[in-house]
């Protein structure tokens, strides 16, 4: 008897440390070729940026995370093979997006030569998305690889095309995939997460249809009332509508109403700092800001900056920019009135030109000719 319950007890030992409990994540599986001792495993909650580590023993897997709602993380190589140096810094690698879901086991399997390529399973979450990673995490490592070549000391400016051509293709390649997924599986919580990061990847028509074909349970979650949301705003932002009006301080403290410049034509010009792009538009949005002005044209700059030294970054952009005109901060008042959200602005830069009604007329990500076309039509050469 005392055998028997000796033994009763090494199973029920053996039982609690491999089970799940309702309120865990739990990591096994393997990595081959890996040279740390840890993964990194990233996310954030309650708005702090988290770094886990995952422990890699003998090329064996290892992490367990009490959690009381599931979390979007990232799986990040530490393996400095998987990063390429750039003069003072380094560019990362492909990370691999996961679902830390309660109550679940993820086992992962791959070779650190092919990151990111890998194969898993654990939890319906995660089992969705393996089906799309079988396609494209074989993308991403191609796509690593020619970055990396086009590193390489002595590689020519030609042969760098080259090399981004065959990786935008690729990367049009990883879309396509992306898109048929999402739209080949409206059951999935998975495909409706994807779609969420990819609105300017779909026409706003095709977008709203794709959502509205996701099953109802999904759509009321908070994921699907947020992406609701912001096609309710982006429709009420497309051409040929009225645009919102809005009041925000300029950096001169002059208090600014959209509403004010009715029976003038208002170009708006959504940018940041730190965004290139941006900032390469600015100096031909000077010659349009000084060919209309007495025209009828007011161009209004509406900056997003990040960090506590926002606005003296800000500033200085200004200035280094050399752009005269009205210039708001959307951080400032965001609380109030956030500008950015009303005009459902997603990727910078963003310029929306508004007619004398208050009428969308045109609304452009990255490019100025469609502005610089209308503007012509409007008040000639």
């Amino acid at each position: 008897m005392m055998k028997v319950v000796f033994l009763l007890g090494i199973v029920a030992l053996l039982t609690g440390c491999n089970s799940i409990q309702k309120d865990e994540f739990v990591i096994t599986g393997t990595i081959s070729s890996y040279p740390k001792e840890v993964l990194i495993c990233a996310y954030q909650t309650n708005g702090d940026f988290i770094l886990d580590t995952i422990r890699v023993e003998n090329g064996k897997l290892s992490y367990r995370k009490k959690l009381q709602e599931p979390i979007v993380a990232s799986l990040v190589s530490r393996d400095p093979h998987n990063i390429i140096p750039s003069g003072m810094g380094v560019v990362p690698g492909p990370s691999v997006t996961l679902f830390m879901e309660p109550g679940t086991k993820l086992e992962i399997n791959m070779d650190n030569a092919r990151w990111p390529e890998l194969q898993w399973k654990g939890g319906a979450w995660n089992n969705d998305l393996m089906k799309l990673y079988a396609k494209t995490l074989p993308l991403e490592y191609e796509m690593f690889e020619l970055l990396r070549k086009s590193y390489v000391s002595g590689v020519t400016e030609d042969e760098k095309v080259a090399l981004g051509e065959q990786r935008m293709a690729l990367a049009e390649k990883e879309k396509e995939e992306k898109i048929r997924f999402i739209k080949g599986n409206p059951s999935s919580y998975a495909a409706m997460y994807l779609l969420n990061g990819m609105r300017n990847d779909f026409t706003l028509k095709d977008y709203a249809a794709t959502f509205a074909a996701f099953d109802q349970a999904l759509r009321e979650m908070p994921l699907g009332k947020e992406i609701q949301g912001a096609i309710d705003i982006a429709l009420r932002t497309e051409v040929g509508a009225i645009a919102p009006d809005f009041e925000k301080v300029d950096k001169d403290g002059n208090t600014i109403r959209l509403s004010d410049y009715r029976g003038k034509y208002v170009l708006l010009d959504f940018w940041g700092s730190w965004c290139s792009p941006c900032r390469d538009s600015h100096p031909h949005l000077k010659e349009i800001e000084a060919k209309y002005r007495d025209k009828g044209l007011v161009v209004i700059n509406i900056a997003t900056e990040n960090g506590s030294k926002a606005r003296e970054i800000w500033l200085q952009a200004i200035e280094e920019d050399g752009m005269t005109w009205t210039q708001i901060l959307n951080n400032e008042g965001k609380d109030k009135c956030d500008v950015v959200k009303d005009y459902a602005i997603t990727a910078f830069p963003t310029k929306v030109l508004i007619d004398g009604d208050g009428k969308i007329v045109v609304r452009a990500v990255g490019e100025s000719e469609p502005i610089d076309a209308k503007l012509k039509e409007v008040f000639g050469e």
